[in-house]
């Protein structure tokens, strides 16, 4: 599978946690729902890029980073099967929650885009990731488009593809 098309649809299951939902239906303008998904996705990038310099560069770190991915895919699958959000860090909305709060849908986009590649495709990567949570977070929204459920299939067929392209990483 293409690294890019995986991190587009971490990108999307990532807009669609629970929490930025909550969080974009209480702002009452739209102006505000678009302010809270481009920080939102600020706050990432500050700690995503250079992560992915630091991992790529060293292959010791790139497999430590495979097996952390790993155990992050089955956190995902643990998410959406026990219905039980997962965040690891800072309650803040926007850059700071963007920058310091750990999601499963991040650390896999980080390690992923740290997974043997030329560090502007790495970076290809995360910005896909980036572009399609802010997108999913700021139109769905504002059009309400989001059945209450989907997030719990989205996540466990992102967790189990996310998964075996890790494994096959590590193992191939």
């Amino acid at each position: 599978m293409d690294p890019i098309i995986l991190s587009l649809l971490l990108g999307l299951s990532h807009g669609i946690e629970p929490d930025h939902v909550a969080t974009a239906r209480l702002l009452r303008s739209r102006w505000k729902i678009i302010q809270f998904a481009l920080s939102h996705s600020a706050g990432f990038i500050i700690i995503a890029i250079p992560l992915v310099i630091l991992i790529g560069d060293n292959k010791f770190l790139e497999i430590i980073a495979d097996i952390v991915g790993i155990i992050f895919s089955i956190l995902l699958l643990v998410q959406a099967i026990f219905d039980k959000e997962i965040d690891i860090g800072a309650n803040k909305a926007g850059l700071l929650q963007g920058a310091f709060v750990i999601t499963p849908t991040k650390v896999l986009v980080i390690v992923i885009a740290s997974t043997g590649y030329t560090i502007p495709y790495s970076i290809e990567i995360v910005l896909s990731f980036i572009i399609a949570s802010a997108a999913s977070i700021i139109s769905l929204s504002l059009f309400n488009l989001i059945p209450k459920r989907i997030y719990k299939i989205v996540d466990m067929g992102i967790g189990l593809l996310t998964m075996a392209y890790l494994i096959f990483l590590l193992v191939g």
